[in-house]
């Protein structure tokens, strides 16, 4: 494997006690003239891809996160008495700038787009995209500052599934002398009460003239260093001359209860000022019991943060305004706003409900449009009637239920349903279904509970598709489960229900396991293969956190084993000498979220579906197994049709043969890469409000999946994509009005 050394930034380890005003640090370009018209939709932007523009000038970090008055706050008191502050501020061109009183600067550094860069941390596109690379680290378990911030941007990039040549870094454009990498600054900063990350990226190339912002909210539960994130839908904003802002929705913190440690913005550990850290009662009566266990900031935050991710994202954007204005003002008087600043949000996942609750609060016209691909989001149709109808079928009511609840139903009948899952017609084998070989025991349990009557694995596929699987996504099931298992819907249950880490909700709790996949079984045991100082470069923001395919680092184990503490996947509930993949804790799992504490949580998340008029695409895969089509982005767009009517600017854009996963093996013959149908819908969109292009209308995406055997898929080309059309045909269009979507077979 190949061996890549970089230079480490030594001035930030140098620089990081001293407090500094940032803006005395943000000064490497000064604008003479800038625009000062209003904003408007003829306004012409200079999408060229920016070019990498090597200086001499090495990274200059620096740090005031230890000004005495920057300290961060995540109690559920602060989140209550600042609930209603106004982030929405009418920014006002000659107005003084003003640092807003919730925010925390931490870093800054700039990137000469040689050494480092702000989108692959001096890697490149070529080397990320040709093999899996190993960058060498000084002192393995205590890496630096960069290169923690490489081990997060490191991943191999696999051009077979478009990206670098259809979407994210454009191959066809880079050159020996540019290989992605992206020369700018870096401001990291915190929104001070409940502990929010936020990074600036201020491209060299940024459009002073005609600025734009594109806002990008963590995909899932991760933090602000996402790679994907950085890499396709920041990339996007960074090639278009866009300063782009990222947050982590105030869910991404670890924190180890034992040694009181947790992970500042940047990944330093520490004992203060960090993202999370919990108040913890009898701490030492708890450690004794349960050893090696660790607190997770969306699990045991008791904020429930959801119910201000719209909050989140609008704060993100106020902090470039800020960070833009005091870098390029020659007088420190406001020179960029609303008015005469282009801003975008653009999210997936999580993200992607994140880019939508923003909408939904803007109602001082500071977005200008919205991508959101495969939104986790809840509308609130409760007392509203939304119907579906596909095809020549019958129309159907859409329920309202959230994914706490449909991904704990999941949990509870996917492990016993695998043997009756049917393999891809080109394939012998279903992908990871040998993984599972104690489903007939999860039946009998489930038997025995009065769940299912007969006890079979068909009776268990039978009712995923009742509730809103279809047969089309049975193929992901095995490989879903194994890898979101029961902490897909526990992560969002005990927000929902505020649990405290020591309330061992249905008596899990998280535990660092074995690290080594020799002889693995998922049993607890303390962190020595991979130290807690290098588990914030490996993270992706959610449990299970894995080391390779085989062996999780941190994951939700089942207390009650009859064994021993372990993974739920390896966990015996009904006999000791019988896996039955922690079924008691399942069933527990399942019934809390229908529980009074949780349904509440859950109110406060449901989106009302207003987005104000602003220009918004969804785009969702119809295959998606973990934000459910019909719980999700469905009853949105119809609830949207019903609250704005014809003011709506909302298109749905929902892709055939499309789900969360990108289309890498082992489903590379069966599933195609939703992000290169989330960057088309940027790009509409940017034509829209800079030329005046006329937006696509709202239309299913009839891609054919690459085919062959899995893992052997041929490559995607332009000819195997099937991009958004502008004037689709009549077999394509999506209906929607008054509450009522159509969508073609």
């Amino acid at each position: 494997m190949k061996q890549i050394t970089i230079k480490t930034l030594t001035s930030l380890i140098l620089l990081v006690a001293f407090s500094m005003p940032l803006t005395a640090q943000s000064n490497p370009t000064k604008s003479t003239k800038t625009d000062k018209s209003t904003k408007t939709t003829t306004s012409k932007k200079n999408t060229n891809a920016n070019k990498n523009k090597n200086t001499n000038n090495k990274a200059n970090t620096n740090s005031d996160a230890n000004k005495n008055d920057d300290t961060i706050t995540t109690s559920p008191q602060a989140l209550t008495t600042n609930a209603n502050v106004n982030t929405n501020n009418n920014f006002q061109i000659g107005s003084a700038i003003t640092k807003p009183k919730w925010l925390v600067r931490s870093t800054l550094a700039y990137y000469d787009g040689d050494e480092n860069d702000l989108a692959t941390a001096g890697l490149g596109f070529t080397p990320l995209s040709t093999s899996i690379i190993t960058p060498e680290v000084e002192i393995p378990t205590k890496p630096n500052f960069e290169e923690r911030r490489q081990a997060k941007l490191n991943r191999y990039i696999d051009t077979k599934i478009g990206e670098g040549t259809l979407f994210g870094f454009k191959k066809q454009e880079l050159t020996p002398l540019f290989d992605g990498k992206i020369a700018g600054t870096e401001i990291s900063a915190v929104q001070r009460e409940d502990g929010v990350g936020m990074l600036l990226q201020i491209p060299l190339d940024f459009n002073k003239n005609k600025p734009c912002i594109v806002a990008i909210p963590a995909i899932d539960s991760d933090g602000i260093y996402n790679a994907k994130d950085i890499q396709i839908r920041g990339l996007w904003g960074l090639r278009h001359n866009c300063a782009v802002v990222y947050n982590d929705k105030g869910v991404s913190g670890i924190y180890d209860i034992k040694h009181k440690l947790g992970f500042t913005v940047w990944g330093e550990v520490k004992d203060g000022n960090i993202l999370f850290g919990p108040s913890i009662k009898n701490r030492e009566q708890y450690i004794k019991k349960y050893p090696h266990r660790y607190a997770v900031k969306q699990l045991h935050s008791k904020l429930n943060a959801e119910a201000r991710w719209g909050e989140h994202v609008l704060r993100s954007i106020e902090f470039a305004f800020y960070e833009l204005n005091s870098m390029f003002s020659t007088n420190q008087q406001i020179i960029y706003n609303k008015d005469n600043t282009l801003v975008l949000v653009y999210g997936a996942g999580d993200g992607g409900g994140a880019a939508l609750k923003a909408g939904e609060l803007d109602d001082q016209n500071l977005i200008d449009g919205i991508v959101a691909v495969n939104p986790q989001i809840q509308p609130n149709i409760d007392k509203t009637q939304v119907t579906l109808k596909i095809g020549n079928n019958a129309s159907q009511k859409l329920e309202a239920k959230s994914i706490a609840n449909y991904s704990a139903y999941g949990a509870l009948y996917i492990p016993c349903a695998i043997p009756a899952i049917k393999p891809n017609k080109d394939d012998t084998y279903i992908p990871y279904a040998n993984y599972f070989l104690y489903s007939q025991e999860r039946c009998n349990a489930l038997k025995k509970a009065k769940l299912l009557t007969k006890g079979t694995p068909q009776e268990a596929l039978e009712k995923l598709h009742k509730n809103g699987w279809t047969p089309n996504m049975d193929i992901q099931l095995p490989y879903f489960y194994y890898t979101e298992s029961i902490d897909l819907p526990y992560q969002y249950i005990s927000a929902y229900g505020k649990y405290d880490v020591t309330e061992n909700m249905c008596d899990f709790s998280v535990a660092s396991t074995q690290q080594t996949p020799i002889y693995y079984s998922g049993k607890v045991a303390p962190l020595e293969e991979i130290s807690f100082e290098q588990i914030w470069g490996m993270t992706n923001g959610h449990l299970p956190l894995w080391n390779g395919h085989n062996a999780t680092i941190l994951d939700l184990v089942e207390n009650g084993d009859l064994n021993a503490p372990r993974r739920e996947f390896y966990s015996s509930s009904q006999s000791k000498t019988t896996v039955d993949y922690g079924t008691t804790g399942s069933i527990c799992v399942y019934k809390k979220s229908q529980e009074p504490r949780v349904e509440q949580g859950i109110k406060q998340v449901m989106a009302s579906g207003n987005l104000h008029g602003i220009k918004t695409f969804i785009i969702h895969g119809r295959n998606n197994v973990k934000q459910l089509p019909n719980y999700t982005s469905r009853p949105y767009v119809a609830l949207n049709s019903l609250v704005e009517g014809k003011q709506s600017q909302l298109r749905y854009i929902e892709v055939e043969n499309a789900s969360y996963l990108d289309g890498r093996a082992p489903f590379d013959n069966t599933l195609l890469p939703i992000d290169y149908y989330g960057e088309d819908a940027i790009e509409w969109l940017w034509a829209n409000l800079t030329n005046e292009a006329t937006l696509p209308v709202s239309q299913v995406v009839h891609a054919k999946a690459r085919g062959g055997k899995s893992g052997y898929a041929p490559p995607l080309t332009s000819k195997t994509l099937q991009p958004i059309k502008q004037l689709p045909n009549s077999k394509e269009i999506i209906q929607n009005d008054k509450g009522n979507l159509i969508l073609p077979n």
